[in-house]
């Protein structure tokens, strides 16, 4: 139970890490409101930052999903099997999106923006990867969070650790994609929320 609540946690916590490229490479939500000409043309001058947000970026996914992978073992051997193992095939679908969207977000871009810098002139065929990345991130936000709305329905059942993880499972996993969808605004720490939140639970738990 130590090693899964450490997972969980450390998953969000690879924000503190990424934020050394979000700060230096100035990957601010003035960056994001840029026009795609203007975005490569900023990645092309900060590249290094580039790959050190995307690479820790999959550093903190491989980390809480390691520990989703023990919760939901957990989950199922309180007396929940068939709730954890929804949640986790919900999860899985928007985890899978979002790593391929993640990996091509990254590569694609920094080449696109390297041909532009050579030739002056957008590649075409930067847009539909571009769409695709946004695609895969809203697939993720929502698809993660209702994956763990279910998880928390399990915990409040099971009795595994506190109920008041449960409910805050539940209730941010269901905000969450209403805000998303109403707003069509969001980013991919948004999916690493509840994790942490189960994981400072299990750690309650375990001590």
């Amino acid at each position: 139970m130590l090693l899964v609540g450490f997972l969980l946690v450390a998953g969000l916590g690879m924000i503190g890490v990424e934020a050394v490229g979000f700060s230096r490479g100035g990957y601010n939500s003035e960056f994001w409101r840029l026009p795609l000409d203007d975005k490569l043309d900023h990645v092309s001058e900060h590249r290094w930052e580039w790959w050190w947000v995307s690479i820790w970026g999959l550093v903190g996914l491989f980390l809480a999903t390691g520990g989703l992978a023990g919760f939901i073992y957990l989950l199922a051997d309180a007396g929940e099997p068939i709730l954890a193992f929804v949640a986790i095939g919900f999860y899985l679908v928007a985890l899978f999106a979002w790593v391929f969207g993640l990996i091509t977000q990254a590569s694609a871009t920094s080449q696109a923006a390297s041909q532009r810098t050579e030739t002056g002139e957008t590649p075409a065929w930067i847009h539909p990867f571009w769409q695709a990345g946004y695609f895969a991130e809203g697939t993720w936000i929502i698809g993660s969070n209702l994956a763990y709305a279910i998880l928390g329905i399990g915990v409040l059942q099971s009795g595994m650790i506190g109920g008041w993880a449960g409910w805050s499972a539940v209730g941010i996993g269901l905000l969450i994609p209403i805000i998303v969808l109403a707003t069509r605004v969001g980013f991919p720490q948004l999916g690493l929320i509840v994790p942490f939140v189960l994981g400072v639970a299990t750690l309650i738990e375990h001590f």
